[in-house]
């Protein structure tokens, strides 16, 4: 129910029609459409984007995400809140800012 807005959701819902993946993407459920042939190097290379990231702020943001996910607006917007703050806690922001300052590049994976 949540791959579509709520009125497609419910058109489809009680019409029993098919979503395509175009379709999808479109409404930024899908986040690419590719050939079959390209799948696994488009794959990959998501998986490297996220994985230069830095890997203390990837699993605070799954567990922000998965944690935000099925509450109401308000307790989402508290828990998001405070893995932020764990994190400024732990210095993360302080060291990407300072690379960042250092750099001019934004920090890759540690």
């Amino acid at each position: 129910a949540r791959l579509v807005p709520q009125h497609l959701m419910r058109a489809l819902y009680y019409t029993a029609q098919n979503v395509t993946a175009q379709q999808l993407e479109h409404f930024g459920s899908v986040y690419k459409v590719v050939p079959r042939a390209d799948l696994d190097a488009t794959a990959r290379e998501v998986a490297e984007l996220i994985a230069v990231k830095d890997t203390r702020v990837i699993r605070r943001a799954k567990e922000a995400i998965n944690r935000i996910d099925p509450v109401d607006v308000k307790t989402s917007y508290r828990i998001e809140q405070g893995f932020t703050f764990e994190l400024n806690l732990a210095g993360v922001a302080d060291e990407h800012r300072d690379e960042f300052v250092a750099t001019g590049k934004a920090r890759t994976n540690q």
